[in-house]
């Protein structure tokens, strides 16, 4: 499979390719650009945070941990400072970061297993459709819809990137033989773990169900297509 270097890179070069299109075609701004280029690269480390080792899983914990700080503090914050406040301004990070830590993380790698859910098509859509929930919620824009699609298609295509990435390197095509690895990592869902493969299409329905109106994005895209004549 491929290494971490090389998932960063590719994907990073692919999503910035993408957003670098919406951009030139005027569908979106630069901010939002940033956004979506930073989004698909995270897709492009999201499928290894399955293997405890992993530079991904460490990354991936890194951002969601101070992402959580932010928003931690972020509420603390807001309103008039107080004393109750700053003594919440200090124990708050060190909360967060010893949940995460001592927690989340060594349960996450107790119930995850290398090559398993996680290298699956099935596990980027729900991550997808989480992000696409999360930014159209705390998006208060005229835009909220088309940005939180394209956050969502965006991580998505970064997670894909890796998926493809890892079975084009389980071909040797030096030695011309297949590794072991072949067809491990682009599959539809891991159902081998049933259980958690039911769980995951139950919340990917529920997400559906709530997600926006994609009509925006699918004219955005349809714009784009127009203008590069794909």
């Amino acid at each position: 499979m491929a290494n971490f270097k090389t998932h960063l890179n590719v994907a990073t070069f692919g999503s910035g390719i993408a957003a670098a299109a919406l951009l030139s075609a005027a569908q979106i701004d630069f901010n939002s650009a940033l956004w979506l280029w930073f989004l698909g690269t995270v897709g492009g480390l999201l499928p290894d945070i399955d293997s405890d080792n992993s530079t991904s899983l460490d990354t991936m914990f890194a951002m969601f941990t101070l992402s959580a700080v932010l928003i931690v503090l972020y509420h603390i914050s807001a309103g008039l400072f107080s004393g109750q406040r700053f003594m919440a301004l200090i124990t708050a990070p060190l909360l967060v970061y010893g949940t995460v830590k001592l927690l989340i993380r060594p349960l996450f790698e107790q119930f995850t297993i290398h090559r398993g859910s996680c290298h699956s098509l099935a596990f980027l859509l729900l991550c997808a459709l989480l992000v696409t929930q999360f930014t159209w919620r705390l998006n208060s824009s005229n835009q909220a819809e088309l940005l939180a699609w394209l956050s969502g298609g965006f991580l998505f295509f970064g997670g894909l990137i890796h998926l493809l990435l890892d079975e084009i390197f389980s071909v040797d095509v030096c030695h011309a033989r297949i590794k072991r690895s072949f067809g491990t990592a682009l599959k539809l869902a891991d159902f081998n773990n049933k259980s958690l493969t039911l769980l995951i299409f139950i919340a990917i329905a529920g997400l559906v169900f709530l997600a926006p109106s994609s009509e925006s994005a699918i004219n955005t895209l349809s714009s784009c297509a127009k203008i590069f004549k794909l």
